[in-house]
């Protein structure tokens, strides 16, 4: 019993440190976010044909340098891409669209570029979508707990699960802030994952709990 409790208190002084660390990662270095997620340079070529993407690849990547690049196709008719850079200057523009007006045979006064800046999305920006239905199904679920495990202590087992939840998270943000793990599509859906499996985990226990104090009635009488 002392080794299990001694365990326990180095589980908890661990996640106490990860999270502190990554508060303080967070202030001073801040997030890593991906590209699409970041301040970035959107390139919208309109080339009014049809178009080879490995070559629009090539051209772009002999333009602009070994850099992230992620493409995006505009029109259903594959005649319109958009091109996503962390940065281009003009001249790497320029010369990417002197490759694209002569690959595609372009007139000399077609205007087909269009440059754009595209802000940095904010994680408060990227959650809120998702902040009313978390609540909701929050307060459902400790509903639930607190009526089906009401004999395991009504307060004990609402206040453990919340706590999970909320350490849960800090954690799962800490390590992403610590490892600089990008933050992009994929974020959210892991953050939710990590919500169910701690969710279900603790429901499991209580579930064992109210099983074995069943059984313990059961012998008493």
């Amino acid at each position: 019993m002392k080794e299990i409790m001694k365990n326990k208190k180095v589980l908890y002084i661990l996640m106490a440190l990860i999270i502190v660390l990554g508060i303080i990662s967070i202030f001073v270095f801040r997030l890593n976010f991906t590209l699409m997620y970041s301040e970035h340079t959107k390139i919208n070529v309109y080339l009014g044909k049809e178009y080879n993407l490995e070559e629009i690849k090539k051209l772009t990547e002999e333009a602009l340098g070994k850099q992230e690049i992620i493409y995006q196709e505009i029109e259903v008719f594959r005649d319109s891409i958009a091109i996503n850079v962390k940065s281009a200057t003009d001249e790497q523009i320029d010369t990417l669209e002197t490759k694209l007006r002569e690959a595609y045979e372009i007139g000399e006064n077609e205007q087909f570029i269009v440059v754009d800046t595209v802000g940095h999305i904010r994680g408060r920006d990227m959650i809120k979508p998702y902040i009313i239905p978390m609540i909701i199904v929050t307060i459902v679920i400790l509903a639930y707990v607190g009526v089906r495990y009401l004999s395991l202590g009504l307060i004990k087992v609402i206040t453990t699960l919340i706590l999970r939840l909320i350490v849960s998270q800090a954690l799962f943000l800490s390590v992403i802030a610590i490892i600089r793990i990008p933050i992009g599509v994929y974020t959210i859906p892991l953050a939710i994952l990590v919500y169910i499996a701690v969710a279900t985990y603790t429901i499991a226990q209580n579930e064992n709990g109210l099983e074995k104090n069943k059984e313990n009635e059961k012998k008493n009488n």
